[in-house]
């Protein structure tokens, strides 16, 4: 009767171990089929693969360095396989836990912080954006098409007031940039809307003034040519950021003409 008894214990005991050794080799072997999907690029699976490792209780699994190493990267290159294809939600969920494992190398990765501001603008989610890009700026990565890319923001949102403003200081921040080009187009049209109030204004004043008596004509061509002299700065910007802008140089011309014109008119009747 003892014998079976002692019998019966050391099959459960053996029954135990059986179990716990089953479980041990799960770790394992997810953990092996965790490295396979990462030589495979496979970086989705890789990371289902190790999480489940190293959270099965896996003698040595909580002090595996390496592979907590690979797993944080593996999000990293899975969201860029994502990009890749476009799936903007993905990528930006994968980047954030990316950064969320994050080492040091993480917490300075301006790649990351741009790549997840343009997933969020993809993603119609402005502010989000907006947020990642400055900081992809504060860690001075490509801090010109940062700056570009937040311009188009303001400009989508309406906001041109702070898209000039912020295009305009990156020129002068950024002369060497070889998306000046881009800058200088985006800054070109409300400027010409800031030209053009001044400029309405002269010529209607112009018109005004050749319907009139001669006194009217002092009168209203003064204050047009005032009105000219206001544009004309304006057109001059655009021209400095656009040399080839058809528009403003053949506004240009006209309030350097009407000026000139009433400059000779002065002139005559003081002879």
């Amino acid at each position: 009767m003892m014998m079976k008894k002692i019998t019966f214990l050391l099959g459960i005991l053996v029954l135990s171990l059986s179990v716990f050794s089953q479980e041990l080799s799960q770790g394992l072997t997810a953990k092996n089929e965790g490295n396979d999907a990462y030589r495979n690029k496979d970086y989705v699976t890789a990371i289902k693969k190790w999480t489940f490792y190293l959270e099965s209780g896996e003698e040595g699994a909580t002090d595996d360095i390496n592979t907590q190493s690979l797993l944080q990267k593996s999000y990293k290159y899975a969201a860029n396989d994502f990009m890749k294809n476009k799936d903007y939600q993905s990528a930006y969920d994968y980047y954030a836990n990316y950064l969320k494992m994050g080492d040091d190398e993480a917490k300075t990765d301006g790649n990351t912080q741009y790549y997840m501001a343009y997933c969020a603008n993809k993603l119609n989610n402005n502010d989000m954006a907006l947020s990642h890009y400055q900081k992809a700026i504060d860690l001075d990565y490509k801090p010109d098409m940062c700056k570009l890319y937040i311009a188009n923001i303001y400009k989508e949102a309406g906001e041109e007031a702070k898209m000039k403003e912020l295009l305009l200081a990156a020129i002068e921040e950024h002369p060497d940039s070889k998306y000046l080009d881009k800058m200088a187009a985006m800054l070109t049209t409300p400027i010409l809307k800031d030209a053009s109030e001044p400029f309405n204004e002269a010529n209607e004043l112009t018109k005004a003034a050749a319907s009139g008596n001669p006194n009217d004509y002092l009168t209203n061509m003064a204050k047009a040519v005032e009105k000219f002299q206001e544009a004309i700065p304006l057109f001059e910007k655009v021209l400095k950021y656009d040399p080839k802008n058809e528009l403003a140089t053949s506004y240009l011309k006209v309030c350097t003409e009407n000026i000139q014109q009433f400059e000779d008119y002065k002139k005559q009747l003081n002879k």
